[in-house]
Order: C-alpha cells, then structure tokens, then sequence
C-alpha cells in the first residue's frame, strides 16, 4: 500500500554509510519549506451589549498551503527505460498531466509557481525547464515520446538538481520559494547505481523529494534511497501503473506544505469576562480542551487550504462599563514556530439606566379606586431603588401611597388626566413613563321613598318623594316627575331628598316616573308603577259576548284555545267610591270557570273602561283581575287574571301586554257598551 504520511516537521535523511558522500554534500542548504502563517482575525457579535449581557466572540485562522502562499517550483522526474510498455508509459503521461492539473488548481501557476519535466533512461533529458503556466506544462507532457534504454536514477536526479541551481530567475536557493520533485520509477538503478545515494542527497539538499515506485521490479529500499525524511517517509509504492490514479490525491497533498502544523490556540478571557459553559465550538474537527470559566485551547494537527473558525459566548461580570476587551489574551504556536497575533475583540458595555413602566391606561369610576401598576418598572444592570408618582389633580382624583409601586388612585370627578412615574436605580439614574387615567361619570342612585296611592280619585292632590347618591362629590343635579299625563314637573335644581305633587283632572291611568340627572348627563329614573284616576260620575260599562281565545292564554294549559264566554256590569252607585257589578268568564277548553266576586275601580276614559276586582276561579278565592272593554268597531275585550299571592298569571288573552294597553280581542255575539253620564 502506499505510503503518504505525513511528519510534523520535513526532515532531510542521509543513507547509513555515506560518511564521503556527506562530505561531499556539506555546505549545501537544506530544501526550503516555505509556508505563510495563518491569518487571524477577531470579532464580537453584538458588540455592544447592556451590563451582565452576552456576546459571542469569533476567532479565525485562514490558513494556505505552499501552493498559494510562496511559488512553488515542482519538477516532475519520470522514468522513460524500456522496461515500462508504451501503454505503461501513456499512462504514467496522464498520471503526470493529472498531476499538473491537481497543482493548477490548487494555485501553484497563480502564484508563480513552475512545473519542470526531467526523463531518464540510459541517461537524462530536460523536457521542460520551468513551465509557467497548466497549458505550456501538459502540452510538455503530453508531446513526451519514450526513449527507453535501460535505468539510470542517478541521471534524472542529477539533470533535476541542475535544473534547480541554474543561475536564471529565480535564483537558486531562493528562501522566497519552494521546491518540491516527484521522481516516478519501476525499477532499481542499473547504470551508475553506486551514484544514486550521493545524487539523492545532493537534489534533496535543494527540494522536497517524493519517491513513486510502480511493481515489484523497484525496491523500498530504493524508494528510501530517493525520497526525502526518514525511512517509508514521502515514499509511494504502487503494484502497477494502472494503480498510479490512487496516488493522485495523496501525492497533491503531500506536495503542498501546510501553513500550520499542530496549530493550537488558547484564549484567556479578560477579568470581566465568563466563559458561557458549554458554548465553545471550533470547525474542521478541531479538538476543544481545558475549558474553564477564564478560558480554553482548541488544537489541530494541521492547517492547509482552510479556514479554522472558533466561536465562544461571553457574559458580563457587570464590574466594568464602556469598550472592553474580551481577551486577556490569545496565545498562538504550531510546529514551524510562526508568529500569529490575533486583533482585540471589543465589545461596548452600557451602563444602563432603570427602565420605568407606569402600566397601562386605567379607567375608573368616581367614588371607586383603582391601583396603578409600577411593577414592571426594572433595571437592566441593577435595582430600582425609588418610585415617585405626580400628576394627578385633586379635582379629579388622588393619589395615596404616591412613593410605592402600586398606588391607589381615587375617582373624584370625570375627566381624563396624566399621572407620571419616576423611576430610580441604585446608580442614582432614572427614567419616567406615563400612564393616562380616565375617571368616569356615575349617575346617581334614586331611591323612592313615597308614591301614591295605586287608585285614586281625579282631583286628588299626589305627592312622590325619594332621595339620591351620588359618587361624583362635586357633581350637581336636578330632579324632574313624569306624571304620565303629559305633565312634567319641569327639571330644576335638586338636592337629596326630592319630592313633587301633582293633581290628575282626568280619569286614566298613568305611569309616574321620577328623573335625577347630574351635571355630566347621567341620570337614574325610577317609576312609581300605574297610578288609576278614577272618577265615580263619569259612567260605567256593561257588555257581554264570545271571544276566540288564543292559545298560550292559559299558563296551565298553553294549547288550550277556542271560544270562551263573557258577561259583566261595572259602576258606581250615587255617591259610591267603590264600583258594584258582576263579571263572569268561562273557557270551556281549559274547563276554566271565574267569577268577579267585589271590586275595586272603575275607570270610565272616553269610548274605554277598566274595572279591577277579585273573584274565584272553579270556585276557590284569592285571585284578582283587571277587565279592559273598548266599545268600538268591533267592540275589543280584554281579561287578565293573576294569583294575589305571588302574581302568578291564571289568564290572559293579550299576554305581556301593558295594563294600559288597548285591548286586541275581538268580541262577538254581543257587544261592549261604555256608558257616560
């Protein structure tokens, strides 16, 4: 298998037993391996970041390979003896113009490099002197004939080191370039053999030498002999030409000097930095050791073509502020001894101040208290040490507790204001937020004390009188009745309690409702319920007949509907306040019978009459009822009657309707008459 390891160091070898050939070689400079030292560079993500924050730090080694870093002067050395067939030899051509191309592309032409061809046989021949450019060397190798003859090593390694000592430009042993020679042979030297160790050390006394043996007709032994290092180093032993493929890779490789060997790394953070557990990271496969909170190495065995990126997370001790440093230091070696120095990787640390947050906007009744909310208030890099809340005007509320988090603030009147909160952190800085606080009307609660009677007779003076609160300390208010008749007690000035009279001059019935309104518009109304003037001389009523009773009037049986059968007589006697009469109703249907047993009112308004009374139903007492007759084109009845006890509703045949409401039923076979006086 062939052999492409690599050591850390190029050391050059001289065969066991050479003392005279040694001397010989004495006072030549040892082959040149040039590299250029890796380029670092330095950066913080963010760079600018508040006290006790993070940042990520990113260090970077680009590294090159001889190739692109120093011109590299590479001589391919091929062997042309007539031991290798033609097709042997077509095919160490393509492995030497694979080989150019490799080269090419990894940048030796770009970077003025050269590429030399030697053939040896019997003897030895310069192909190509210094090719400068891929085309002009594979267009060399691929115009390459064979010579054959038999094998003289010697020869192309002497022709080599000519090649690379001759005065032209460059110079030789220019200590700005590399030289590297690649010798490929399938056997041992037969023609001036004993010469090979001395011409070897000569020719790797001025490049690298990479030794490629092809069979089994040359020995490791010889392959030693050529190739630069101790032992199997920079050697290549392949089992046939067509196996040369397999090289390519390894050889390219092995060619191009990397720009580190065993680089390594240490950070060492600066005092007011800790490393974040965990967060180191390298590419390429780079190892990671001795993490502590001050610092890290990360290390690898070489660095070529690449670029090797190192990333780690700092926190703030929060003891500093302003442009710091992260690194105490970045300490660079590899095996060449090269000087790496990495850039400061600053980061701008502020000093913050506290952070005040007032909450947000409130909304409050008058009278009522709402808490304001500081709490969120907080400081990045310390603790807020004060609150201070202003602003408010005592007109429209007050603060208590103003110097806490969570003040109280008290509705006093409506209106909408701005209360401020000023924050203090223990750095003596502050900040303020607003927060705007909207104080809401409450109308005021009227309570009805006194409200008249529920029937009484036209001309009769009424009194309502009630009292009233109100939240709003310094709202006013005025007090207005609606007496259901088209009066109204005109609005005017009001202070708790109220009160109003009023005196009906005609027979009806109508809803009082009382109003007080404060100076904001609000307002609460409260109704004294349906008051009856009644008046005795004004007629009475009579009637008698059949109506369709709906479905839904009777509770207890909703689908009982059909023909249901009324008779009454209402009025007042000379000189009576309470009317006298009957009332009779019956729903076959329903099997429900009921019977007016006395009276209460009669009201007598124009073509319209109302009576109210008790009386029983199948019998049994405790029910109450209100009859509404309308004497009209048809004539329109209305009953409803209702438990006294707890009002529940026996019958009704306009259910929901108002008592006020005209009736809707239509009457048949009889009919309505209101008689007025």
């Amino acid at each position: 298998m062939p052999n492409h390891t690599r050591p850390a160091q190029r050391r050059r070898r001289v065969a066991g037993g050479l003392t005279a050939l040694a001397v010989v070689a004495a006072g030549l400079a040892a082959a040149p391996t040039a590299y250029a030292a890796p380029e670092p560079t330095a950066s913080a993500s963010p760079d600018a970041i508040d006290r006790y924050g993070t940042s990520t730090v990113t260090l970077t080694l680009e590294g090159e390979t001889s190739l692109q870093s120093t011109p590299t002067d590479l001589v391919l050395v091929l062997d042309e003896s007539g031991s290798i067939n033609s097709s042997n030899f077509n095919r160490l051509k393509s492995f030497a113009d694979d080989i150019v191309e490799a080269v090419a592309a990894d940048g030796l032409f770009e970077h003025g490099g050269t590429v030399g061809i030697v053939a040896f046989g019997s003897g030895s021949r310069l192909v190509l002197a210094r090719g400068a450019s891929e085309s002009l060397s594979r267009d060399a190798i691929s115009r390459l004939s064979q010579r054959g003859g038999s094998t003289c090593i010697a020869c192309g390694l002497d022709t080599t080191s000519t090649l690379l000592m001759n005065n032209s430009v460059p110079g030789p042993d220019d200590p700005e370039r590399n030289r590297a020679v690649i010798v490929v042979t399938d056997g041992n030297a037969n023609v001036r053999a004993g010469d090979t160790a001395l011409s070897a050390q000569i020719l790797q006394s001025r490049a690298e030498v990479f030794a490629v043996g092809v069979g089994s007709g040359v020995s490791q032994a010889t392959l030693e002999l050529v190739a630069s290092g101790d032992g199997a180093t920079n050697t290549f032993p392949v089992h046939s030409f067509d196996a040369l493929e397999s090289l390519l890779e390894s050889l390219v490789a092995a060619v191009a000097v990397p720009a580190a060997t065993n680089p390594s790394v240490t950070v060492t953070l600066a005092p007011d930095w800790v490393l974040v557990p965990g967060s180191v990271s390298a590419t390429l496969g780079a190892s990671v050791s001795g993490q502590t909170t001050d610092g890290f190495t990360v290390s690898r065995d070489a660095l070529g073509d690449e670029s090797l990126v190192i990333s780690y997370e700092v926190e703030h001790l929060g003891a500093a502020c302003g442009p710091l440093p992260v690194n105490a230091a970045v300490d660079y070696s590899d095996d060449e001894g090269a000087q790496v120095a990495f850039p400061a990787a600053t980061v701008e640390v502020n000093c913050l101040a506290p952070v005040a947050d007032a909450g947000p906007d409130r909304t409050v009744d008058e009278g009522s208290t709402v808490l304001l909310d500081g709490t969120g208030s907080h400081d990045p890099d310390g603790t807020v040490t004060a609150y201070t809340w202003s602003g408010s005007d005592a007109s429209t509320g007050t603060l208590v507790d103003a110097d806490s988090a969570s003040p109280s603030y008290v509705g006093v009147d409506d209106g909408t204001e701005t209360v401020t909160l000023t924050v203090r952190d223990d750095n003596g800085l502050s900040d303020e937020d607003e927060v705007l606080v909207t104080v809401t009307n409450v109308a005021p609660s009227l309570n009805l004390t006194s409200c008249p009677a529920p029937y009484t007779q036209v001309g009769t003076e009424l009194a309502v009188g009630g009292t009233f609160t109100d939240p709003g300390a310094t709202d006013t208010h005025v007090m207005s009745v609606d007496w259901g008749d088209g009066t109204v007690t005109p609005a005017g000035p009001a202070t708790s309690p109220v009160s109003g009279t009023h005196r009906y001059t005609q027979p009806g019935l109508y809803d009082i409702t009382v109003t007080v309104t404060d100076d904001d518009g609000g307002a609460d109304t409260q109704a004294c319920g349906t008051v009856v003037a009644y008046e005795p001389t004004a007629g009475f009523v009579t009637g008698g007949g059949r109506i369709d009773s709906p479905a839904g009037a009777y509770p207890a049986d909703p689908e009982a509907s059909g023909t249901a059968n009324l008779g009454f007589v209402v009025k007042y006697k000379k000189g009576a306040h309470v009317p006298t009469g009957n009332t009779t109703f019956q729903l076959g249907a329903a099997g429900l019978k009921f019977e007016a047993k006395d009276f209460q009112w009669l009201l007598v308004a124009g073509s319209r009459a109302h009576a109210k009374g008790t009386g029983t139903v199948n019998g049994a007492s405790g029910y109450e009822f209100m009859l509404t007759a309308m004497d009209g084109s048809p004539d329109r009845l209305r009953l409803r009657i209702w438990q006294t006890s707890d009002g529940t509703v026996i019958y009704d045949n306009q259910m929901g309707a108002g008592d006020a409401a005209d009736p809707a039923t239509a009457l048949s076979g009889g009919q309505v008459v209101v008689h007025q006086r």
